[in-house]
């Protein structure tokens, strides 16, 4: 039998007046909170659901550690006004809090003010996270408990709040990280969310596209050759062409009578095409694919498939027919993978349309690689399923000239160092030194392969591209991820 769970009471601080969506998404916490005060300088309503203490801009932070210490609750959690907690964020709290634990933290989804991701915050410093404290530590010193680290991503936060917002809900956190001696360690959930059990009303195919008028009709005679039989759309989003690919989309309309075609010039990058094409779907259900590549019959149908138990799913990519003669180089599946958590690809997966919605879609900091990893592993840690559907096929086109597979991989290099200062604190592990050492001596002594073989030359060129961008990438993020 489950302990009882700690009562955890909230402060929500809005020193700028703006405390309703905080309060707003507590209402509909799994486990509700004990008490809720808002720090603010705004008037409270005539029939407040929360407790109301005064301040200024530059009282907040002294009124939040008032505030929690009136509290009678065994811990405190706090939150920006403007925060959305996502529904178990005061389950996952209390579940990681005990009488041994001082402070518990958990992840954030850092949003621009278009509710797109600007990044993630898991760091076990109090910079972004969102956290409770036993409130019989507040005003102590010399004390020891224990600092857990839940690594999910359990708030909505809006990356243009405001610094007295900021140092207002960290004031609690940093006397307590202060005065108390805490001793680290993490504790991951497991994911229980159910799945939707229901299939899409409506599913939307988006084909982020750019200068593809050479490979998008076979890309879209094959979806007009699906065997789906329910309706769907197709969304040919442009991100600035500059050759025939609007028309090459005309064209198809007699086949696909439900193509519409996208604007998306205004940026270049996938990501920003694929966000374009999200916010412009009909359907509740959103399949990607790329434009060089081409469908399998059952593609959709697939996918669709396997909609009603998760909540973002990823399909299987098969070189051999558009790339047969680099059989070496066949995407790994999905249950095959290694690296950290599994990722459904850009290039053959689907998500709910709400789901994408509420993990801030494809982060458009990632440029060239790495985006449908952090894509799938925000959604892991929202806790989302995150599903594969093998029969789900995408007949994918490998890079040919040497130029081109050079600067796919470096970008995949960089991003790998991208991700790594992301998520290396929910798990993320980097190449241990041993490892990292024998792919550089790899490339060291099969340097003359550049000068036997295309093959070889080939191979050489993405081993040596990727571990540049690894370089790259380490600098820019200041971390080592060799």
């Amino acid at each position: 039998m489950e302990a009882p769970l700690p009562g955890i009471g909230v402060i929500v601080a809005a020193p700028e007046g703006e405390w309703e969506p905080a309060v707003d998404s507590l209402s509909r916490q799994s486990v509700p909170p004990a008490a809720i005060t808002v720090v603010t300088p705004a008037a409270p309503p005539p029939d407040p659901r929360p407790h109301f203490v005064p301040c200024t801009p530059e009282t907040a932070a002294e009124a939040c550690i008032e505030a929690a210490r009136a509290l009678r609750t065994p811990y405190v959690a706090f939150l920006h006004g403007r925060d959305e907690a996502v529904p178990d964020w005061l389950r996952h709290l209390a579940r990681a809090a005990h009488d041994d634990v001082g402070l518990v933290q958990c992840g954030t989804l850092r949003l621009r003010a278009d509710a797109l991701v600007e990044g993630i915050a898991l760091a076990p410093g109090l910079d972004g996270t969102a956290y409770a404290v036993r409130r019989d530590l507040l005003g102590t010193s010399g004390r020891t408990a224990t600092r857990v680290t839940v690594p999910r991503l359990l708030v909505r936060r809006r990356s243009d709040d405001s610094p007295a917002t900021v140092s207002a809900t960290r004031a609690a956190g940093a006397a307590l990280v202060r005065d108390t001696h805490l001793t680290a360690r993490v504790d991951a959930p497991s994911v229980d969310t159910p799945g939707r059990g229901r299939a899409p009303d409506l599913v939307s195919v988006v084909i982020p596209v750019r200068n593809g008028a050479l490979t998008l009709p076979a890309q879209l005679r094959a979806l007009a050759s699906q065997t789906r039989t329910a309706p769907w759309e197709v969304l040919v989003v442009d991100n600035g062409s500059t050759d025939a690919t609007r028309e090459v989309a005309e064209k198809a309309r007699p086949d696909l009578p439900n193509l519409r075609i996208v604007d998306a010039h205004e940026r270049p990058g996938e990501s920003y095409a694929r966000n374009r094409g999200i916010a412009a779907a009909h359907g509740d259900f959103i399949a990607f694919c790329d434009a060089d590549d081409v469908a399998d019959p059952g593609w959709l149908a697939a996918l669709v498939e396997a909609a009603p138990d998760a909540d973002l799913i990823g399909g299987s990519l098969d070189s051999s027919v558009l790339s047969p003669m680099y059989s070496d180089e066949q995407p790994v599946p999905m249950t095959e993978q290694t690296d950290f958590l599994p990722f459904a690809r850009g290039a053959n997966c689907a998500a709910w349309k709400d789901v994408l919605t509420t993990i801030g879609g494809w982060d458009e900091n990632y440029r060239g690689g790495g985006e449908d990893m952090d894509l799938s592993w925000r959604a892991h840690l929202c806790g989302y399923r995150v599903g594969y559907a093998h029969d789900a096929r995408m007949h994918y086109r490998l890079r040919t000239e040497l130029t081109a597979l050079a600067r796919q991989k470096w970008n995949y290099g960089r991003s790998g160092a991208r991700l790594y200062a992301a998520y290396h604190h929910a798990g993320f592990e980097r190449r241990d030194t041993r490892t990292v050492l024998t792919n550089w001596s790899w490339l060291l002594l099969h340097t003359p392969d550049l000068a036997r073989s295309p093959t070889l030359r080939r191979r050489w060129i993405r081993y040596g591209a990727r571990l540049s961008g690894f370089l790259v990438g380490s600098a820019e993020r200041g971390v080592r991820y060799l």
